[in-house]
């Protein structure tokens, strides 16, 4: 079945909103191997309003993955505020990183001083799944408290193109 609604099959980016830019860039450079592409700022009463502000004021840097963009925020007006949110709360998103090996995203990720949530699981008949068995998933969280997840995907978690 073709999707007769137009513009809403991909995703351009996902923003995450952090507490210090030259540090959330660091930390986002060392995880994926990409340097950001852009660094600027934006602000004033026309870009509040489409957030349902009266002003603001954004630095924001532009990471450009493979599949997606991650767009890194920090509000200097009006000061951001910190949220903390598990995967089980309602509205509580999380940003996935696709992996090819489990193990060896593991192990970058303590190279670069990330502890994970707990240990990598991969999905096996026990979990309670009917298909997607092999499939591996491991949680952390970036400096800011931001959930982030790695996967190894299989059957239905593996997207056919991109």
């Amino acid at each position: 079945m073709e999707n007769t609604i137009k513009g809403f099959t991909r995703a351009n980016h996902v923003g995450i909103t952090v507490k210090n830019l030259e540090k959330s860039i660091a930390f986002y450079e060392a995880l994926t191997g990409t340097k950001v592409s852009n660094i600027d700022e934006i602000g004033g009463p026309r870009m509040a309003k489409t957030q349902g502000l009266n002003d603001t004021k954004i630095k924001y840097a532009n990471l450009h993955l493979d599949n997606l963009n991650i767009d890194i925020l920090e509000y200097v007006i009006p000061e951001s505020e910190q949220a903390s949110y598990s995967n089980n709360q309602i509205s509580a998103m999380h940003l996935c990183f696709e992996v090819d090996d489990i193990n060896a995203a593991m192990e970058r990720l303590k190279e670069i001083g990330i502890e994970p949530e707990g240990e990598p699981i991969t999905f096996q008949e026990e979990d309670g799944l009917q298909s997607g068995f092999g499939t591996a998933v491991a949680y952390f969280r970036d400096p800011d408290g931001t959930n982030l997840e790695i996967i190894a995907p299989q059957g239905p978690f593996k997207r056919k193109n991109y």
